[in-house]
């Protein structure tokens, strides 16, 4: 038994938008993350995880079960 307690970025968002530019009304340039931080004390890989889903004996056993994998995406947004 260990303490599961964390803290996570799970979703961030930051975007710019530029000044009007002739014939444009908008740009918007953006990034995004997910999944970017967990802080935590647990031992595994992931506090959030469970080997066996649904199942209400086993709750909290996390054997042989992946992080959750992190991910970027960036966009630009042009309005005419």
């Amino acid at each position: 038994m260990e303490d599961g307690s964390y803290l996570r970025c799970k979703n961030i968002t930051l975007g710019y938008t530029l000044p009007r530019i002739k014939g444009i009304q908008q740009i918007r340039v953006y990034v995004s993350a997910n999944n970017l931080f967990t802080i935590t004390n647990y031992s595994g890989f992931d506090p959030e995880v469970n080997t066996y889903g649904g199942s209400n004996t086993t709750v909290g056993v996390d054997n042989l079960v992946y992080p959750q994998a992190k991910s970027f995406l960036g966009g630009l947004q042009v309005t005419f």
